[in-house]
């Protein structure tokens, strides 16, 4: 079994629910010649499909319940008999939602994506301290009892704080790096980690939830956030000038939003995602690389095909998209579009804290197969313009999610050197590995001193 299979295998097993009992296909749908038994237990269904007259990219086809896909037999071709000339990669079943049903769905996929949010009620917000093994609920009075100085993480999309943990541990430069930071005695008296749910809600309410977290706390603060995690971070200090922030660092953060939660390309980056996170498998399978943020961004893209897959039509000639965006306000307000209002309203900054950005693009090589196919197909740059297509998602330089001018771009202010640490191009480096890349590591312990 390859390291996909393992990938995708795993994201069918968190996401798919038991059957209801009495539940299935009509027998007449049944007896049909290419009937693919698992989608007999009647309910709705996203498969992720390759297609390989198009390089071999994964896409999301949405299935409706097989009672009401009979009801049409005579106008829907193949799909109406649940046979795909495609190959399917994987299935996921589960009970159809309702209308009003998409935000408890986004809230749900949340809690799949991070276990620790169960525990709000006894762990305030998901702030939580490193306790020599892992990450603990503050005690009461603990957070205010802190002085010197403190380190606080912040996660990105389809993420938790243990992402920081793992990703340290897969170099032995950043095992160092962690247990320099967390040493009893060392630079700092705690570090804390902020878990917060990535999809049901906006980045400016996981700041007000962190800036509540925060309160009583009178020690000067160092905070790091990754991806979407900079957002978080930078809505806290828009909203909260006053706290005692001396620095926030920001990797690979979209400060300016990222081409892939534009409105119009939603669908597009469902699948785009499906397929990167397919190549990084198989890359890192070759190469003998760890991405501990793999099986998270497999099982986020998966379980929002399947809260969506009804409303944007996946698979469809004529999908719904541009609206589609909006009722996932996490991705919302991330879109790199010309009228992002919750952008608009992020920056300036009035903040005394020292910020600063790390950030770099993605350019493979041919000898990398998968994520070039990838890269080629939704990446439009100069040179590139033969690949120009319906999966076209960046027009620029990105590290496969997020734009890279987005990275130090604040507004109007756009952070130059020594604010902005620019990677430049790479082959290795893209938005799911930059905790492995030692440059990264490097500007991390330079700044967290």
């Amino acid at each position: 079994m390859s390291a996909a299979d393992d990938l995708w295998g795993g994201v069918q097993a968190r996401l798919t629910e038991p059957a209801r009992a009495g539940g299935g296909a009509p027998i007449q749908q049944r007896r049909r010649r290419g009937f693919e038994p698992q989608a007999g237990d009647g309910r709705a269904a996203v498969r992720l499909v390759r297609d390989a007259g198009e390089g071999g990219l994964l896409r999301w086809v949405y299935e409706p319940p097989a009672r009401a896909r009979g009801a049409d037999a005579g106008r829907r071709s193949w799909r109406a008999f649940g046979v795909d000339p495609r190959e399917t990669v994987q299935r996921i079943a589960f009970p159809e939602l309702g209308e009003n049903s998409v935000t408890a769905g986004l809230q749900k996929l949340d809690a799949h994506l991070n276990p620790v949010l169960a525990t709000l009620a006894t762990a305030p917000e998901g702030l939580r301290r490193w306790a020599g093994t892992g990450w603990a609920a503050l005690r009461p009075g603990e957070l205010a009892a802190l002085q010197g100085r403190v380190l606080v993480l912040v996660h990105g999309t389809f993420s938790e704080s243990a992402m920081y943990t793992k990703e340290f541990a897969a170099t032995a430069e950043g095992e160092a790096l962690f247990d320099r930071l967390t040493r009893a005695g060392g630079a700092y008296a705690a570090v804390l980690a902020f878990d917060h749910p990535t999809l049901s809600v906006a980045p400016w309410l996981n700041a007000l939830a962190l800036n509540d977290a925060l309160a009583g706390c009178t020690a000067e603060l160092d905070l790091v956030g990754h991806s979407r995690g900079g957002l978080v971070i930078s809505w806290l200090l828009r909203m909260a000038p006053a706290l005692p922030v001396r620095q926030a660092l920001f990797v690979g953060s979209p400060l300016a939003g990222t081409s892939l939660a534009a409105p119009d390309k939603l669908r597009q980056a469902l699948d785009t995602l499906a397929s990167l996170a397919d190549a990084l498998a198989e890359a890192a399978e070759k190469t003998g690389q760890v991405l501990p943020s793999l099986q998270p961004l497999a099982l986020g893209v998966g379980g929002l095909a399947m809260v969506l897959g009804k409303v944007l039509q996946l698979g469809a000639r004529t999908p719904l998209a541009d609206a589609a965006v909006g009722l996932v306000p996490g991705l919302l307000a991330q879109g790199r579009v010309a009228n992002n209002l919750e952008l608009a309203q992020l920056w300036p900054l009035s903040t005394r804290a020292e910020v600063r950005a790390i950030g770099g693009s993605f350019l493979p090589t041919e000898v990398n197969e998968p994520l070039w196919k990838v890269w080629k197909r939704v990446t439009h740059l100069k040179g590139q313009a033969m690949y120009y297509g319906a999966d076209l998602i960046f027009d620029q330089p990105n590290d496969l999610v997020v734009d890279s001018v987005s990275m130090n771009q604040l507004g109007p202010t756009v952070l130059g050197a020594p604010q902005w640490e620019d990677l430049g191009p790479s082959a290795t480096t893209h938005h799911c590995s930059y905790f492995q890349d030692l440059r990264v590591l490097a500007w991390l312990d330079r700044q967290l001193r």
